[in-house]
């Protein structure tokens, strides 16, 4: 499962924070030991990153279930609490996030909005945005933006855009 932080705006001074899960969730196949500080969830070894902060309580589900934000019910709910990293202002502590509404790198264009992980998710996207031939079967991190912002009467203002927010950020 993809462990990569969020970019997310800190509550301190407003720059780009990066979040992370308290968790991390590996196959247990893929684990010749259990680590320390870690549980069994069904076929899911998950590792306590954050273990002062973040203890890990089971959700009550037979089987291991990772919810997206707006999901309901049982399961564990991604993107919610961990801890969050300023390198500008130096906090480190640990936080309640509602994503997406709590990016750093979100655009509203017309009315669209393209939300990005993080700063090398938001330069992909541009990148893909400038090509002038894009792969019909783009990469999964390339399937949530919105069909309007990829349309040619579109494409040079989110690419101006997000152009600006990679440069002043």
């Amino acid at each position: 499962m993809q462990n990569d932080p969020l970019d997310v705006r800190c509550s301190e001074c407003g720059k780009a924070a990066q979040f992370f899960e308290p968790f991390r969730f590996t196959c247990v196949v893929r684990l010749p030991e259990v680590p320390e500080n870690s549980h069994v969830w069904g076929r899911v070894v998950v590792e306590e990153l954050f273990p002062e902060q973040f203890r890990w309580e089971q959700p009550e589900c037979e089987k291991p279930k990772f919810l997206q934000p707006g999901e309901t019910g049982d399961g564990y709910r991604l993107n919610e609490r961990g801890m969050v990293w300023c390198k500008a202002c130096k906090t480190f502590e640990a936080a309640t996030i509602s994503w997406p509404e709590d990016a750093f790198w979100k655009l509203n264009v017309k009315g669209h909005e393209l939300v990005a992980r993080n700063r090398e998710h938001a330069e992909q996207i541009l990148g893909f945005l400038q090509e002038t031939q894009r792969a019909p079967n783009r990469k999964p991190a390339l399937r949530g933006i919105p069909t309007a912002l990829l349309t040619r009467r579109l494409q040079q203002e989110v690419s101006s855009r997000l152009e600006h927010a990679l440069a002043t950020a």
